[in-house]
C-alpha cells in the first residue's frame, strides 16, 4: 500500500480539490490495477489536522517513532567532545587495558579503570577535588560511567568520594605505578627511540596541618614559605611524560639525578641514556658517575664562581654560529664551541663546552640591570644622606651596616655596589667594576657541558633547550591540571593524585602532538575547550530516551580527525547493566584521606 494525492473537480465553478488515499496494486485478470483502500480526506487545513489526530491514535500499533514537537522533553545536555577524545587517547596508550593487566582485580569497594580514568578526564576538562567529581561528573558523559558500576555509586557525596579514594589506593598498591610506568614508556618507544631523557624538579606545596613525613619546609619555588612541601622530579622524553619521582620537601635537588637516572635504567630495562638537566640538579660527583655508568648527559654549568666558564665567556659574539630553535616559539640563538677537555683519566670520554648567546635575552638583562642599579643606588644614597644627617637618632656602626646590607640583598645588589663604614662611623658606596663587568660578559649567554660526541653542537643546544618542555610541563601540571595545593593526608594517596595528574598531563601533551602533525594551530588546552561545545542531548519522549550528539563545525571534525575519530553518530545507544537488581549499593567504611 501507498499514499496518493488524487485531484477532483467539485462543485458547478470545478474548484479543484485535492485528495488524500491510501491505495494498493492488484492484479486483475492479468493486469494490474490500482484500488482504493481507504480515502483520508481533503489536504486542506482541516483535513492536514484530522490526518495528523488520526495518525497520533494509530501509532499505537507501529515501532516507529511518531511524536509532536510539544512531547518532546529534552532533559540535559552533557559534554561529549572533550571526554570522547581524552578517552580515544587513553585507549591509544593501552592504558584501559595496561591498569587492569598491572593493578588487578580491582577491591570490592572501588571503581578500577574506569574509576581512574573518571579522574584523569576531570584533570583536564575541569580540575578540581575528589570530592568535587560528584558535581562534575553529572555534566559529561561516558557510556561507561552510565555502567552498573557507576549506578550502584553512594548518594551521599561523602560516601561517594570513598569510592575514589579506594581506586586511588587500588592504582597504586605496591608497585604498580612503577610497572605502569614502564609500559608507557615502552609504548612511547614505538613512537620514536627513548634515548635521551629530559629531567626537572619542583614543589609542590600542601594544603593545612600536614603530618606526613615526606611533608617538609624547604627551598621554595612556587608558593608559599610557610607550607610544608614535597619535591616533584618529572622525567620526559620527546615532550612526553614517562615517569615521575616524589622526594622529601627539604631535600637537596642535587642529589636526586643520579638516583633518578639509574633507576630509570632499571626500572625501563633500556641500555645507553642521556640525561638532560638543568645547572640546579648536577653536581660533579653525578656527572663522573654517569660517565662511569657509560651513559651521556647535557647540562648546563653554574656561571658565575666556575673556573671552567670562565674563560669560555672572552669569546667574541661576532664569531658564534647562529642557530634557529623552533618548538614551542622561534628563538634566534648563536652558540660557539670551546676547546675540547681531554680526558683524564683513561677509558673516560673528552668533554666538550657549548656557549649560546641568545640576542633577546641579553637586551633583557641589560635592561633589568640598568633598573636595579638605578634603584640601588638610589636606596644606598638615601642611606647616605641618613647618616650624614646629625639629628635624629645616633647611628652605629652595626645599624649603618645592616641597613646597607638589607639594600644590597635585593636584586643581587653586590653584584653592582660595595661599600664601607668607617670608624667615625661615615658611609661610603662606589660601583662593583669587576662584577659589572661580569654581568656584561654573562648577557644573554649560558654554557653548556656534554661528553656526546657523535652529536652537533647545533643538536647539543637544541637538545638542552628542550628541556624547557619539562618546564612548560610543571606549569601546566600547576595552572591547567592543578596538581596543587595537596589535601590529602596520606602518602600513598599523595602519590596516587600526583601520578593522576602526570597521567593528564600526558593525554595533554599527546593532544599536542597530534595537533601539531596535522597542522592545526591550536594548543591543546584551548582545543579541548572547543570541543566541550560538542554535547550529547538527552530527550525524553513517553517512556522512550534518546541521546543526540550535536554535530561538530569544520574545525572540531579537523581536530578530532587528528585524535582518530573521523565521524561522530547522530543518536547514542544507551548501555544497560546486565543484572540491574544485583547492583545493590553499599556504603564503605570511613578513612581518611
Amino acid at each position: 500500500m501507498y499514499p496518493k494525492l488524487v485531484s477532483v473537480k467539485s462543485g458547478r465553478a470545478k474548484r479543484q480539490l485535492v485528495y488524500l488515499r491510501l491505495m494498493e496494486r492488484v492484479k486483475v485478470d492479468g493486469v494490474w490495477k490500482e484500488r482504493v483502500v481507504a480515502n483520508l480526506g481533503r489536504q486542506d487545513v482541516e483535513g492536514r489536522q484530522a490526518l495528523g489526530d488520526l495518525l497520533i491514535k494509530l501509532r499505537r500499533f507501529s515501532d516507529e517513532v511518531l511524536v509532536r514537537p510539544e512531547e518532546i522533553e529534552s532533559r540535559e545536555a552533557l559534554e561529549y567532545g572533550n571526554v570522547l577524545v581524552g578517552q580515544k587517547l587513553w585507549e591509544e596508550i593501552g592504558l584501559q587495558r595496561i591498569l587492569p593487566e598491572i593493578c588487578g582485580e580491582r577491591a570490592a569497594v572501588s571503581l578500577g579503570e574506569s574509576g581512574v580514568l573518571a579522574m584523569v578526564l576531570n584533570r583536564l576538562s575541569a580540575a578540581r577535588s575528589k570530592l568535587a567529581l560528584y558535581d562534575w561528573m553529572p555534566t559529561a558523559y561516558l557510556p561507561a560511567w552510565r555502567s552498573a558500576d557507576f549506578t550502584k555509586l553512594p548518594t551521599d557525596p561523602i560516601d561517594w568520594v570513598e569510592w575514589y579514594y579506594r581506586t586511588m589506593d587500588w592504582l597504586i598498591a605496591g608497585k604498580n605505578k612503577e610497572e605502569i610506568e614502564a609500559r608507557i614508556a615502552a609504548w612511547a618507544q614505538t613512537l620514536f627511540p627513548v634515548e635521551v631523557v629530559f629531567y626537572d624538579i619542583t614543589n609542590v606545596q600542601f594544603e593545612g596541618w600536614q603530618e606526613l613525613k615526606q611533608a617538609r619546609f624547604g627551598h621554595v619555588k612556587v608558593g608559599r614559605r610557610n607550607h610544608k612541601q614535597i619535591l616533584l622530579g618529572l622525567v620526559m622524553a620527546e615532550r612526553l611524560p614517562v615517569a615521575c619521582h616524589l622526594f622529601r620537601g627539604n631535600r637537596a635537588e642535587k642529589t636526586t639525578l643520579l638516583w633518578v637516572h639509574q633507576k630509570l635504567k632499571k626500572q625501563f630495562n633500556v641500555g645507553r641514556i642521556i640525561t638532560v638537566a638543568d645547572r640546579g640538579q648536577i653536581s660533579e660527583a653525578t656527572l663522573n658517575q654517569i660517565e662511569v655508568d657509560g651513559d651521556g648527559y647535557i647540562v648546563a654549568l653554574k656561571r658565575r664562581r666556575c673556573t671552567e666558564v670562565e674563560p669560555l665567556l672572552d669569546q667574541d659574539a661576532s664569531t658564534f654560529v647562529p642557530l634557529v630553535w623552533n618548538r614551542s616559539k622561534i628563538l634566534t640563538l648563536s652558540a660557539w664551541e670551546g676547546p675540547v677537555e681531554k680526558a683524564s683519566v683513561a677509558g673516560r670520554p673528552d668533554k666538550r663546552r657549548i656557549v649560546v648567546f641568545n640576542p633577546v635575552k641579553a637586551q633583557e638583562d641589560r635592561d633589568k640591570r640598568t633598573e636595579a642599579i638605578a634603584e640601588l643606588e638610589a636606596d644606598l644614597q638615601e642611606l647616605q644622606e641618613r647618616v650624614q644627617d646629625k639629628k635624629g637618632r645616633p647611628k652605629t656602626i652595626r645599624t649603618i651596616t645592616m641597613a646597607a646590607e638589607k639594600i644590597l640583598s635585593h636584586r643581587n645588589g653586590k653584584r653592582y655596589f660595595r661599600y664601607g663604614v668607617e670608624k667615625d662611623r661615615s658611609f661610603t658606596f662606589e660601583p662593583n667594576e669587576e662584577g659589572r663587568r661580569l654581568e656584561e660578559k654573562l648577557d644573554g649567554k649560558w654554557v653548556i657541558r656534554t661528553i656526546e660526541k657523535d652529536l652537533s653542537f647545533k643538536d647539543v643546544v637544541f637538545k638542552y633547550k628542550d628541556l624547557l618542555d619539562v618546564e612548560d610541563g610543571f606549569r601546566h601540571l600547576k595552572d591547567f591540571i592543578k596538581v596543587a595545593p595537596v589535601y590529602h593526608w596520606k602518602y600513598r594517596r599523595v602519590k596516587a593524585h600526583i601520578f593522576i595528574c602526570v597521567l593528564a598531563l600526558l593525554l595533554e601533551r599527546l593532544l599536542d602532538r597530534k595537533l601539531t602533525e596535522a597542522k592545526i594551530d591550536l594548543s591543546a588546552r584551548k582545543a579541548l575547550e572547543k570541543l566541550k561545545t560538542i554535547k550529547v542531548v538527552s530527550n525524553r519522549v513517553g517512556s522512550l530516551e534518546l541521546k543526540y550528539v550535536t554535530p561538530p563545525s569544520e574545525e572540531l571534525n579537523r581536530i578530532l580527525a587528528a585524535c582518530g575519530i573521523h565521524k561522530l553518530p547522530k543518536i547514542l545507544s544507551e548501555p544497560f547493566p546486565k543484572n540491574p537488581t544485583a547492583a545493590k549499593r553499599r556504603t564503605p567504611k570511613k578513612s581518611s584521606r
